[in-house]
């Protein structure tokens, strides 16, 4: 059972559990708003989950294999299966090619080909892209943004193969959710580099961080990013895919946040794994409103 358990926290169940939520979530932002759910739209987000929750933990899998010498330097990863030797890298690399395998022909066979390709696109641009990035430039948080946001993205495009998504006002609603989650994870991973600087400066790893010795930088990065995505979480309501309710969550969302970035520039010490965890908690807030509060009338 150890072995098992190992091999299950590869995969990194919680963080798989979030790039599902989202692909989820894309999913049903998608449907007819003026239809009901039909029983073969809950089998497509039942195929959707496992698929991409197969190709969610490959990436992840992959990642700690390439990783892992940098994961035994820092306090917070030396536990992880592959660096504490309770998995080999060679074990760990054919069970992510695995899951890969399993994802991929679940996506390809159950959706139109552009769902399996957005998601092996996600798998290479995290496994190919960012992860190296991470050794050799700052800008690997953005980088690493594409891969985090795609999954919102390729739920709905699973789902939009629809009369409602041809038309010319409706057809690139799906940006909207993809740019919600990609800026959101600016600002979030900039606290996260901070709160975690040490451990990434003993491993390497080109944060932001690593050029803020007195964290300014990381501040007004955040509060920057935090007044993007209040900007940006306000399109689904100009554009005619939300309807008022939408925009009243988004705005209290949005001011709860904002409130939390301010602290930063009076005490970044004390309120940085604040804003952290208000991070957490406005997403899957926003992207829940965004699934309740469509505009039920064709626009």
């Amino acid at each position: 059972m150890g072995r098992v358990k190992s091999f299950i926290e590869l995969t990194k169940p919680r963080l798989s559990a979030m790039a599902v939520f989202s692909g989820s979530a894309g999913y049903v932002m998608a449907r007819d708003p003026n239809m009901s759910f039909s029983m073969q739209n809950y089998l497509g987000l039942l195929w959707l989950t496992l698929g991409l929750s197969f190709v969610g933990a490959a990436s992840n899998i992959v990642n700690q294999a390439v990783e892992h010498k940098l994961d035994k330097k820092m306090d917070r990863t030396a536990d992880r299966p592959i660096p504490s030797g309770r998995v080999q890298m060679g074990e760990a690399l054919f069970f992510g090619h695995i899951c890969l395998a399993i994802g991929l022909y679940i996506l390809f066979h159950f959706f139109r080909p552009e769902v399996g390709y957005l998601a092996l696109f996600t798998y290479v641009t995290y496994v190919f892209m960012y992860t190296p990035m991470k050794t050799k430039t700052a800008l690997n948080t953005i980088a690493g943004a594409f891969p985090g946001a795609f999954p919102i993205l390729t739920g709905w495009v699973a789902n939009s193969n629809n009369d409602f998504h041809t038309l010319p006002q409706t057809e690139w609603w799906g940006f909207f959710p993809f740019a919600i989650v990609f800026v959101w994870q600016l600002p979030h991973f900039f606290s996260i580099a901070w709160i975690y600087k040490e451990d990434y400066q003993r491993a390497g790893y080109k944060m932001m961080s690593l050029y803020d010795e007195t964290g300014k930088q990381a501040v007004i990065l955040i509060f920057v990013g935090t007044l993007g995505l209040m900007a940006v979480s306000l399109m689904p309501y100009m554009y005619k895919m939300s309807n008022g309710w939408y925009f009243l969550s988004a705005c209290i969302l949005n001011a709860g946040f904002l409130c939390s970035s301010v602290l930063l520039l009076i005490n970044r010490e004390r309120f940085m794994k604040q804003y952290f965890y208000a991070s957490i908690i406005y997403l899957p807030l926003i992207v829940l409103a965004l699934i309740f509060f469509p505009l039920t009338t064709t626009p």
